[in-house]
C-alpha cells in the first residue's frame, strides 16, 4: 500500500488529516488532472464504463466495473491500477500519467481513509455579519487570506497611479492634465475617497458603463454580423439611462428579459433579446452567461463536460423559456412579442433518447404552466391581443416549412401566462447566482479578474478563490437592493483596489487570484481611442462625449475586435494600427488638437520631454527616458513639431500606453 510517510514532504503537507486540505487538494489538483486527461470519455458527453469523474463524489461512486476508488488503499482501487505503465487496461488510453502525477492521485486517494464523505468536505466557514462596511468586509474576507497563504499584504499605488487607474475605469479614459493636476495638488487625507464619489456620479461615467454593458450582453457587432447603429440607436439609450439613474440590477435583469417597458426610458431593453433573431437558443444562453454566470452551450447535445449539474434538460429548459419569443414591429420601435400557445419541443441525448423540454430552472425548480399543454390559444389568452394570425396560424410555407406571421403589430402581445416572466421570477427570486453573477462581473471590471474565473463560469468546475467573500458580496448586494454604485464604491475604495501593480525587488509576484497586486488590464479599442484624444487636448463634454469619437472609435475597434476588459494576445494588426496606422498620423496632425503645438511652444527640450510622458502615461519620465527623449529634439531643432508628433506616437505605441494597472 501507498503510505503518506513515503511520499514527498509537500504532498504529505496539503493531503494532511484535516477535510478543508483534502477538500482544496481535490480542487487544486485531482480535479484539473481528470479534465485534462479523463472527462472527455468519463464526463458530461459520454461516461464510458458507467463512471463519471467531473465530481468526487461522482468518482466514489464509481461504474459498472464497480468501485473505482477504495479510500485509503490506492493499491485497491481500479482508478489508480489503470494508470500505471503498462496496466491493460490503461489509463488514460493514449498517454501516460507524469510519476509526480501518479502520486499525487495515490496521496489523494490514501488521505480518503477515514470516511468517504471527509474527501469532499468544504473547509468550515468563516464570515462576518451582514450590515458591515462592505469595504471593510472586502479587507477584512483578503487579509485573512492573505495571512493564511503567507503572503504580504501589499502596499498602496501612489496618487499619479490610482487617478489614471481610477478614471480609465470609471470613464473609459486617461484624466485631462487639468484633472491630474487638481487631483494631485489636493491635500484632503479623504481625496481618493471624494474622487470615486464624484467620478461614480457622473454622467461620464455612467456612459462608461453602459459602452462596457452593451458588449458585455451583446458582444460587439462586428464580430457577430450586426448592425452597431441599430444598436446604439435602440440599446444604448435604455443602458445610459438606467446607469444615469442608478437602476437597480435586478430591475434591470427584468427589463432585459421580460421585455415590456413600463417606461419610455425602458423601452430599448427589448433590445437584448431582439438581436438574437428570434432564437430562442440564443436567447437563453445570452442570458445564462450574462445573468446568471452560466455557460449553458455546451450542455445542448449532452450534459455539461465538467460541471455535472448543469444537464442537457437545462439547456433545453432554458430554451423553452423563450421558444413563444417572437421579434415584432411597433409603431414605438423594435419590441418582443410572447405567443400564448406552443413552444413544446422534445431533445434527444446521444444514446438517441428522447426527452420533454419543460420550465425547470437551473437550480432544478420547475415552472408549471397553468391550464397544462396548450397548442392554440384564443384571445382570451392574452392580455394585449396578437394579430389574427397568432391565433388561427396559416399552413406552413410549402418551401421553408415554417409558418410566417404578422410582425408589423400595434403593440406587442402579451399573454396571461408569459414564459419569460416566469424566468425573469425564478431566475432572480431565490437564485443567490443572480447576485453573485452581478457581483463577480463588476469585480472583473474593476479589477481584471473575477472571484470566480472566467467570469460567466459560476459553477462546480470553477470554484471561487475567495468563496465566503464572494457569498457576503452577494448577500450585501442583494440587501442593499442590487445598487451597482453602492458596489462600484465599495471596491473602488478596497486595499485590493487601491494596490500597487509592482512588487518589491527580489519579491515572489502573488498569483493573479489572491488580489495582492494589482493586475495589468488591456484598454478596449474604445477607451484607447478616448484617451489618445485626451492626450492629444481634447476636452470632453460634461456628458462625457468627445470630439468627433464615433469616427475615431470606429476606426480603433476596426483594429481592435474584442470585448471590453478581456485580456487577448497582441496581434500584429494591433502593432501595425499603432506604428503606421494613417488614422493615429491625422490625429497627431489635427490642428483642432491642440497638445502638439502646446509642447512643440515650450523652450526647454526637458520640458517638452517631461510634458510629453505625463500627459501620455500620467508619471514623469524615468533618469534613461529624459535623456532619450532630450537627445531626440535636440537632433531635430528645426523640425520641432514633427519630432514632438514621434515622441507621442512612440509612448501611445508602448505597452504602458495601452494597460491599466
Amino acid at each position: 500500500m501507498l503510505r503518506l510517510a513515503a511520499k514527498s514532504a509537500a504532498l504529505a503537507f496539503v493531503v494532511a488529516s484535516a477535510p478543508c486540505a483534502r477538500a482544496d487538494f481535490w480542487t487544486a489538483h485531482v480535479a484539473p488532472l481528470f479534465r485534462e486527461h479523463c472527462t472527455k470519455c468519463h464526463g458530461g458527453a459520454k461516461q464510458k464504463g458507467g463512471l463519471d469523474l467531473r465530481s468526487a463524489e461522482a468518482a466514489l461512486a464509481g461504474g459498472e466495473s464497480g468501485a473505482a476508488l477504495v479510500p485509503g488503499d490506492p493499491a485497491a482501487s481500479l482508478l489508480f491500477s489503470a494508470v500505471q505503465p503498462g496496466a491493460d487496461p490503461h489509463m488514460p488510453p493514449k498517454g501516460q500519467l507524469a510519476d509526480a502525477e501518479i502520486e499525487m492521485l495515490g496521496a489523494w486517494i490514501e488521505s480518503l481513509a477515514d470516511t468517504q464523505a471527509e474527501g469532499m468536505a468544504q473547509p468550515a466557514a468563516w464570515t462576518l455579519p451582514p450590515g458591515v462596511d462592505p469595504t471593510l468586509a472586502i479587507d477584512t474576507f483578503l487579509a485573512r487570506s492573505w495571512a493564511e497563504e503567507g503572503i504580504a499584504a501589499p502596499d498602496p499605488c501612489d496618487d499619479p497611479a490610482f487617478v489614471r487607474r481610477l478614471y480609465l475605469d470609471l470613464l473609459g479614459r486617461i484624466p485631462t492634465p487639468a484633472e491630474r493636476g487638481v487631483f494631485l495638488a489636493s491635500t484632503s487625507s479623504g481625496k481618493r475617497r471624494e474622487l470615486i464619489d464624484e467620478l461614480l456620479r457622473s454622467p461620464a461615467h455612467a456612459r462608461h458603463l453602459a459602452e462596457c454593458y452593451h458588449h458585455i450582453l451583446l458582444g460587439r457587432a462586428s464580430g457577430r454580423g450586426r448592425n452597431r447603429d441599430e444598436r446604439e440607436r435602440h440599446f444604448l439609450p435604455y443602458l445610459r439611462w438606467a446607469f444615469a439613474s442608478n437602476r437597480p440590477w435586478d430591475a434591470i435583469a427584468r427589463d432585459l428579459i421580460v421585455a415590456r417597458p413600463e417606461s419610455p426610458e425602458a423601452k430599448g431593453a427589448a433590445w437584448f433579446l431582439y438581436d438574437q433573431r428570434d432564437d430562442p437558443g440564443e436567447m437563453a444562453a445570452a442570458t445564462a452567461s450574462t445573468l446568471f454566470g452560466k455557460q449553458i452551450k455546451c450542455a445542448e447535445c449532452h450534459d455539461h463536460p465538467i460541471a455535472p449539474e448543469i444537464g442537457q434538460r437545462h439547456y433545453h429548459a432554458l430554451v423553452a423559456f423563450f421558444s413563444r419569443t417572437r421579434n415584432v414591429k411597433t409603431p414605438a420601435g423594435p419590441a418582443l412579442g410572447e405567443s400564448a400557445a406552443g413552444g413544446y419541443a422534445k431533445f434527444a441525448n446521444l444514446e438517441g433518447e428522447s426527452f420533454d423540454a419543460r420550465l425547470e430552472f437551473l437550480d432544478g425548480r420547475v415552472v408549471v404552466e397553468p391550464g397544462g399543454r396548450r397548442d392554440r390559444a384564443g384571445a382570451e389568452h392574452y392580455l394585449v391581443a396578437p394579430p389574427g394570425d397568432w391565433i388561427d396560424p396559416p399552413e406552413p410555407d410549402p418551401e421553408t416549412k415554417k409558418v410566417k406571421l404578422t410582425t408589423d403589430v400595434d403593440a406587442a402581445p402579451v399573454p396571461n401566462f408569459s414564459r419569460r416572466a416566469e424566468l425573469a421570477r425564478i431566475g432572480i427570486e431565490g437564485n443567490p447566482d443572480f447576485a453573485k453573477a452581478a457581483v463577480n462581473r463588476v469585480w472583473a471590471l474593476l479589477l481584471g479578474r473575477g472571484i470566480v474565473h472566467p467570469v460567466d463560469a459560476i459553477d462546480s468546475a470553477h470554484p471561487p478563490s475567495h468563496p465566503e467573500l464572494l457569498d457576503w458580496l452577494a448577500a450585501d448586494f442583494a440587501a442593499g437592493g442590487y445598487d451597482l454604485r453602492r458596489l462600484c464604491r465599495a471596491i473602488l475604495n478596497s486595499r485590493a483596489y487601491q494596490a500597487a501593480a509592482d512588487i518589491a525587488p527580489g519579491g515572489r509576484k502573488p498569483r493573479p487570484d489572491t488580489f495582492a497586486v494589482a493586475l495589468d488590464r488591456p484598454l478596449a479599442a474604445e477607451v484607447l481611442a478616448r484617451s489618445v484624444l485626451v492626450a492629444l487636448g481634447a476636452e470632453p463634454d460634461p456628458g462625457g462625449a468627445m470630439p468627433d469619437e464615433a469616427r475615431h472609435r470606429g476606426a480603433f475597434s476596426s483594429h481592435y475586435p474584442a470585448a471590453l476588459g478581456s485580456w487577448v494576445p497582441p496581434t500584429v494588426q494591433h502593432a501595425m494600427f499603432f506604428t503606421n496606422s494613417p488614422h493615429l498620423d491625422s490625429m497627431l496632425r489635427d490642428g483642432a488638437l491642440p497638445r502638439v503645438a502646446e509642447l512643440a511652444a515650450l523652450e526647454s527640450t526637458d520640458e517638452v520631454a517631461r510634458h510629453a510622458f505625463l500627459t501620455a502615461l500620467g508619471r514623469e519620465p524615468d533618469s534613461e527616458e529624459r535623456q532619450r527623449a532630450v537627445r531626440y529634439l535636440a537632433e531635430r531643432p528645426g523640425r520641432r513639431d514633427d519630432a514632438v508628433r514621434q515622441l507621442l506616437w512612440a509612448l501611445f505605441a508602448g505597452a504602458e500606453f495601452h494597460l491599466n494597472h
